[in-house]
């Protein structure tokens, strides 16, 4: 068995040396071994103290029992190296100063951006941009940059990417500033744009659509092709007189595109120029003649009922606006004059609704031109052209109008002259038509 000393047990240096001062007192001085007493006094015993080095003995005993305290030497202290292996100090101060140089950096590129986007700084200069329907945003944006308008083409594609500036950006002709932001350049190219450049353009009475389309295409409004199709398949919003009107040729709009003069924005496109045209029309066509319609189709139906014609057939060939719209074309392409407008007028109805069931040829050259495109140097053979606006082959009235009618075309074919004309002919000496009852009459007119 082993001895583990308790350290409640352990002495401090004083106790330790007391002990053993009186142990050697005790075991050499004061008893024996045979009767635990002297009978010499103990300072009468003469002691060697080279045999006895006490003051050896306690030291070493000292010695033993307290144990040796060691010093540790501090360690020296290691130098720390942090950014590029530059001391903590300096690092801290490279470090101070790439922040520094940074935030200058940052501050001044924000500052160039925003010089741009809000235009600081900007000469006020006013240049003229055109916006064309097969524009992108990046041919935009080169044309912006060009005229000096912006200086980051990428800063200004971040904008309208974000803002989504190109659904607002319409085909146009526009007058802008190098003063203006960003907002308002957008702004300024949109369909609500202040400066928007304008065109007046005149429509001629008796102008087809294909000669209308042409002359917007001139002026720069839009292409042939765009208002074409427009015209075909387009959203035209709605207008009560189109009601009937089948969509889906180019030319359907026929007789409702109101000449008149307009100012339409330069490259506007086919739905700003056409919906203008027909809001035309419709401004033009007021209550007051949609009154006259209905006294145009109560003298029709007198007509057909003294031909012996029954109720049904009556009903059946009542007048719409697209027919009475026809009827004013084909004045409006014959007439030599708004006088003749009724007297021509009166043929047509006439020859329509006078002879029983079956109405006349009507015998229109201008119909036969409208079916050639344009052509007015009539041949033999044209005149039997395979086309249902060939009035020499096909009785009745026309499919649709012929021309785009002025407005006293229109008043003529709602208020026809009372007459017995079926014929009328065109005197060459005087520019104006001859009018007859009979056919002789007419034949000896020159017809």
């Amino acid at each position: 068995m082993s001895y583990k000393p308790n350290p409640q047990d352990a002495m401090d240096d004083s106790q330790v040396s007391e002990e053993i001062s009186e142990f050697v007192e005790d075991s050499f001085f004061s008893t024996t071994p045979q009767t635990g007493k002297s009978d010499v006094p103990a300072e009468e015993i003469p002691v060697d103290e080279t045999d006895f080095p006490l003051e050896s003995y306690t030291r070493k005993a000292h010695e033993t029992s307290r144990p040796r305290t060691t010093h540790k030497r501090r360690p020296k202290r290691k130098r720390e190296y942090r950014l590029f292996g530059l001391p903590q100090l300096l690092a801290t101060a490279v470090w101070l100063g790439m922040i520094v140089a940074i935030g200058v950096t940052l501050g001044r590129v924000m500052w160039v951006c925003a010089a741009d986007v809000l235009a600081f700084g900007r000469a006020d200069r006013e240049v003229s941009v055109t916006i064309t329907k097969e524009d992108t945003m990046d041919s935009i944006i080169e044309k912006l940059e060009a005229n000096g308008l912006i200086r980051y083409p990428w800063l200004f594609q971040l904008y309208a990417d974000l803002s989504s500036a190109e659904e607002d950006i319409v085909p146009g002709t526009f007058t802008l500033n190098t003063s203006y932001d960003y907002h308002a350049l957008v702004n300024e190219m949109s369909s609500s744009a202040s400066k928007r450049e304008e065109i007046t353009v005149q429509i001629p009475e008796g102008y087809s659509c294909r000669q209308i389309f042409q002359l917007l295409e001139d002026k720069g409004v839009a292409t042939v092709e765009e208002l074409e199709e427009f015209s075909a398949e387009g959203d035209l919003g709605e207008f009560w007189f189109l009601e009937g009107v089948e969509r889906g040729d180019k030319y359907c709009l026929e007789g409702f595109l109101f000449p008149d003069t307009y100012n339409f924005y330069t490259s506007g496109g086919a739905q700003h120029a056409l919906r203008k045209l027909l809001n035309g029309f419709e401004n033009q066509f007021s209550q007051d003649l949609q009154d006259q319609l209905i006294t145009l189709n109560d003298l029709l139906a007198e007509k057909m009922r003294a031909n012996g014609n029954s109720d049904e057939y009556v009903a059946e060939h009542m007048f719409t606006v697209r027919e009475v719209v026809t009827v004013a074309s084909l004045i409006e392409k014959e007439a030599a004059n708004n006088l003749e407008g009724a007297n021509i007028a009166s043929v047509i109805y006439n020859r329509l609704f006078s002879w029983g069931d079956t109405p006349r040829y009507l015998n229109i050259d201008a119909a036969i031109v409208y079916a050639l495109d344009g052509k007015t140097d009539l041949t033999t053979e044209d005149l039997q052209v395979d086309s249902p606006y060939n009035t020499y082959t096909n009785t009745g009235l026309t499919p649709g109008p012929i021309a785009n009618p002025g407005m006293a075309s229109i008043k003529s074919a709602l208020n026809p002259a009372d007459t017995g004309y079926f014929y009328y002919v065109l005197n060459p000496e005087t520019g104006e038509h001859v009018f007859s009852r009979t056919y002789d009459e007419h034949v000896a007119a020159g017809g």
